[in-house]
């Protein structure tokens, strides 16, 4: 599908703060949310908009902030609205206790629907996996409307069961569409790290825009796959939800408008929507750090099955990242197929047919 894209680097912002929980609302403001409950969508978002609020989200939601609005002068400064988890976990919380009720801002997000058109659909890009010497690199894009508490950057939730809990409640979140992309070892050792991330990056938004189809027996994540690159999409809508409804739906619409938010500093080549890079992305937008989970997640689960099939190098602990006991296993046992051939040390190496070590490269 022929792309374009607008490079248009986020530099020079300042860090963006979380976003807190907001106070009750007065008792007062019942009769109010009956009164908006019987509006239609388009009618609560041409309110919200004319009122300079954002007008993303479900249809609660943008009740929730027009009443708050009309508390109190100041409202438009107030923090929105989070979903509190549905689902229970014995895990613990993550290891700063804020982020129990806080999740990133969609500063940018906001900005773009303000400036373009409240239909317009941001899509956060984020990648998991660039700096192991095992396994694949995986991308993720993601459409998601519902705010859920904890969202933010995946490296700042070190316990993994956290990490695989915020994953649940996205993909069963309402009108959530996403995309994961799967880039082999055998790829990245073709083209570069690099290039195979921007290259899973764009899979991935295409995935979410619905440009690649996928049919349903090979719509998993899985190490059985041995493709050198696939992806996995997803997407929940609530049928009682209209909101839920149009967002799903306009996914399969050539004429819908995207924007997507890319982590990093480069956009990939051939992008199907207009795109733009965010230096940390993934600590300041909420769609960024919705697709780091993501993707983090998938990769998490992969080097787990990856384990089984490879036990000798114990990949479930390290992920196949570069730890003196991984290199150790490498060096007793040589490299696994799902071992980075251009990667230090082991591009300094030669190796047999199966995969032992038997000297170094000659220069």
């Amino acid at each position: 599908m022929p792309g374009h894209r607008r490079s248009a680097r986020l530099q020079g912002q300042p860090p963006s703060t979380l976003t807190a929980l907001p106070q009750k609302r007065s008792s007062s403001t019942t009769n109010d949310n009956s009164d908006l409950g019987s509006m239609k969508v388009v009618e609560l978002r041409d309110m919200l908009k004319k009122r300079g609020l954002p007008v993303s989200g479900v249809k609660s939601d943008l009740i929730e902030r027009l009443t708050t609005s009309s508390d109190s002068p100041a409202a438009s400064n107030k923090p929105k609205r989070i979903t509190k988890s549905k689902t229970t976990s014995k895990a613990s919380s993550i290891s700063s206790s804020t982020t129990d009720s806080y999740c990133l801002p969609r500063t940018r997000e906001h900005q773009l629907q303000q400036q373009q058109s409240s239909s317009l659909l941001v899509i956060g890009v984020d990648e998991a996996g660039r700096g192991p010497l095992a396994g694949p690199v995986v991308a993720a894009a993601a459409i998601v409307p519902t705010d859920i508490s904890g969202i933010i950057d995946s490296k700042k939730i070190t316990k993994e069961e956290e990490r695989e809990r915020l994953y649940e409640e996205l993909i069963g979140s309402p009108g959530i569409r996403y995309a994961v992309a799967v880039v082999s070892a055998e790829r990245i050792d073709e083209v570069n790290i690099l290039q195979a991330t921007l290259e899973g990056m764009r899979m991935a938004v295409e995935g979410v825009m619905g440009v690649r189809s996928i049919s349903g027996d090979d719509n998993v994540a899985s190490a059985k796959r041995t493709e050198v690159s696939y992806i996995v999409t997803g997407g929940v809508g609530d049928d009682d939800d209209d909101v839920a409804k149009a967002t799903t739906a306009a996914t399969t619409e050539t004429t819908t408008p995207y924007h997507a938010l890319i982590d990093g500093n480069k956009i990939p080549k051939d992008m199907p929507c207009e795109a733009e890079s965010m230096t940390k992305g993934d600590g300041r937008e909420y769609s960024i750090g919705a697709a780091s989970i993501l993707a983090k997640v998938t990769r998490d689960r992969l080097m787990h099955e990856y384990d089984k099939l490879y036990p000798e190098y114990n990949l479930s602990q390290h992920k196949g990242y570069p730890t003196a006991a991984h290199m150790g296993a490498v060096s007793k046992f040589g490299a696994s197929p799902i071992h980075r051939r251009t990667f230090a040390p082991l591009k300094h190496w030669e190796f047999d047919e199966h995969g032992k070590i038997i000297g170094d490269k000659k220069s």
